[in-house]
């Protein structure tokens, strides 16, 4: 496998896309307070975001196994086409809005977990900052983004309920 820097070109593929996708989710949510499926910006970031996960899927081989990376990357894979099933049917009548929103939201969420985890491992290559998801500081990241996305989700779901939000 052809490598730069100790990581296959795969794996820069998925992570320089994952990156982007990740900054991408942040603006749409940071700018808009929701992810409206109507914009090219929110269809590029779900699809870089579906691909992202699909290529996570090829690179269990630097692990060797089928990790909680992994499994979130099916997660996510599962709210982009839950989201887009949405959008197409009204399921759930005037609650469909809010599945949708929260996600659409999610898949940012878990986009942010092992990509956490994954900076802090690599980074500096010479001394990483931690050495497993298991460190203290990873998990005091997880816990921030639960608290964060957690008040964002509250906010969202009061916000379509007091505004005429339609979540396309």
């Amino acid at each position: 496998m052809f490598m730069f820097g100790g990581i296959s070109y795969l794996g820069w593929f998925h992570t320089i896309l994952g990156i982007a996708a990740i900054v991408i989710g942040l603006y749409l949510l940071i700018r808009d307070r929701f992810i409206f499926m109507d914009t090219k910006l929110a269809n590029f970031y779900l699809l870089s975001t579906v691909i992202t996960c699909a290529a996570s899927f090829l690179l269990y081989g630097a692990t060797g196994f089928f990790n909680t990376a992994h499994w979130l990357s099916v997660i996510t894979i599962l709210a982009v086409f839950f989201a887009l099933a949405l959008q197409r049917f009204n399921i759930f009548g005037f609650l469909t809005v809010y599945f949708k929103q929260l996600a659409l939201t999610g898949t940012v969420f878990f986009s942010m977990l092992p990509t956490t985890a994954e900076i802090l491992q690599r980074l500096p290559p010479s001394n990483p900052i931690v050495d497993s998801i298991e460190d203290p500081l990873v998990l005091k990241f997880y816990m921030a983004y639960v608290v964060l996305f957690g008040i964002f989700g509250i906010y969202q779901v009061i916000k379509i309920s007091r505004e005429d939000i339609d979540g396309v």
